[in-house]
């Protein structure tokens, strides 16, 4: 791995990150905005002021005069608890100018542009349970392929209009399917990581193989596979103009393990107490759900609040952040989210390889072939000289977006 440097100030760069569900841009050496959308700020503030005006509902009748709220109206659903507006996940638009983005406000998500010129948000796509994984722009501007969760809990591929409508699902496997990105020679093909879900006799899936590199064609309806290797995860896949391979190499684990009979024992002997707190939690949930009074008051009003997940998902694997982030508070320096063997590779078309950087939790290339990677703490990219490069600091960075 090259040399590290620090630089914060001095790029000409313009891109774009995830950090906790919320969307920066940072462009050259213009200062860190945050993008907020509209609709979704103006359909939040519409829920609390419907919650206002619903309150009474919980305070008359005859629950009212036995001093309970009714069944079914949780003493947490009112005006002070503000619906959760996540942004999922983000691609290039037509120019460098606009970008797309995924947004999750709960039951209901959507499919948004943004024009960082003038910024004005354009709603593309907005209904009950939309959910997407990944969004990639053709480079022509005339399609989006998407990655779609499917209710059987497979996740495959979808090619729509530029705007997101009339999807047609063109993976069809029992698999997960994710992150497809085109090819920048002007064909319909398009690469993507893929893993074949395991099931077992009555179809619960129970593990998954280890994620391969996959190319669709879409002019001839073909799949191939480019690369695999059978103790690796092979993620994010990008294709260069020459025939090159870049990917997030990472050690597959293996989520299925057989119990041993020291965890079978332990579960025996931990059974009656595990049983007694069910039964408590149970009550206590009872109690809050009718007279808004909690049972366990024995770690303050702390324990109510919902908590947030201290863990990020990415690509079927745990990480704990609270861990990492616990190391921060020790005074120590900002901890990498991923260990080092999670590796940004290149890989020749002769199978020649090289590592560029380690600890890579999220990458993006621009069209000139331009490198950006975070390792869920810091922002690199590549010099002209082969060093690394520091341009951004953020906290739980997600994903990462070259826009130019």
């Amino acid at each position: 791995m090259a040399a590290e440097m620090s630089d914060h100030t001095n790029t000409d760069l313009s891109f774009a990150w995830i950090s906790r569900g919320r969307l920066f841009v940072r462009n050259g050496n213009s200062p860190t905005r945050e993008i907020e959308s509209d609709f979704a700020n103006q359909a939040m503030q519409r829920g609390i002021r419907d919650s206002e005006l619903n309150a009474w509902k919980g305070r008359s009748g005859v629950w009212g005069n036995l001093g309970m709220q009714p069944p079914g109206v949780a003493p947490w659903e009112n005006g002070d608890q503000r619906r959760t507006i996540r942004f999922v996940t983000a691609c290039r638009g037509k120019s460098v100018d606009e970008i797309l983005y995924v947004l999750d406000m709960g039951a209901v998500g959507g499919l948004f542009s943004y024009d960082l010129q003038n910024d004005t948000e354009c709603r593309l796509v907005h209904r009950q349970g939309f959910v997407l994984r990944d969004v990639a722009r053709n480079p022509d501007g005339k399609e989006l392929a998407v990655a779609l969760p499917r209710d059987d809990g497979t996740i495959g591929l979808s090619i729509t209009r530029h705007d997101g409508l009339f999807g047609r699902t063109v993976a069809l496997s029992d698999s997960l399917d994710e992150a497809p990105c085109w090819l920048q020679d002007g064909t319909r093909r398009l690469v993507f990581h893929s893993a074949v879900i395991g099931r077992n006799e009555h179809g619960f899936a129970v593990g998954k193989s280890p994620y391969r590199i996959e190319m669709l064609d879409l002019e001839s309806e073909k799949t191939s596979t480019l690369h695999e290797e059978e103790e690796f995860d092979l993620l994010q896949p990008r294709m260069t103009a020459d025939g090159a391979l870049l990917c997030i190499r990472r050690p597959h684990k293996i989520a299925q393990r057989q119990g041993s009979n020291v965890d079978v024992l332990t579960d025996i002997l931990f059974l009656p107490f595990r049983l007694v707190r069910t039964f408590v939690h149970f009550f206590h949930f009872m109690s809050m759900m009718f007279s808004g009074k909690p049972l366990i008051t024995a770690a303050g009003p702390e324990q109510h609040r919902p908590q947030a997940n201290p863990y990020l998902m990415l690509w079927g694997q745990a990480i704990d952040t609270k861990r990492v982030l616990q190391t921060d508070r020790q005074g120590a320096q900002k901890q990498p989210l991923v260990p080092k063997d999670w590796v940004l590779i290149h890989r020749s078309p002769d199978g020649t390889e090289k590592q560029i950087a380690e600890n890579v939790l999220a990458w993006d290339m621009s069209s000139n072939g331009q490198l950006v990677w975070t390792d869920g703490r810091h922002i690199f990219t590549q010099t002209t000289e082969g060093t690394t490069r520091t341009i951004e600091d953020g906290d739980i960075i997600e994903r990462v977006l070259v826009l130019s």
